[in-house]
């Protein structure tokens, strides 16, 4: 059940950490300041969910 639960907590800081590096991307191209909109929010919550998916998963693996 934790194993589960934290492959779909990686999952979804896999997803908000890819959305953060889309909108970088297109805001650089774009001649906006790249670190505005949504890149940082994003990309914060997509490193904790990615870090605590990462745990839960090695927590149940030891």
């Amino acid at each position: 059940m934790l194993l589960n639960i934290g492959i779909g907590i990686f999952a979804i800081g896999f997803i908000f950490a890819g959305i953060a590096t889309i909108s970088f991307k297109i805001r650089a191209i774009a001649n906006k300041p790249a670190w505005g909109g949504i890149t940082i929010p994003f990309g914060i919550i997509g490193f904790i969910a990615l870090v605590l998916g990462t745990i839960m998963v090695a927590g149940t693996r030891m």
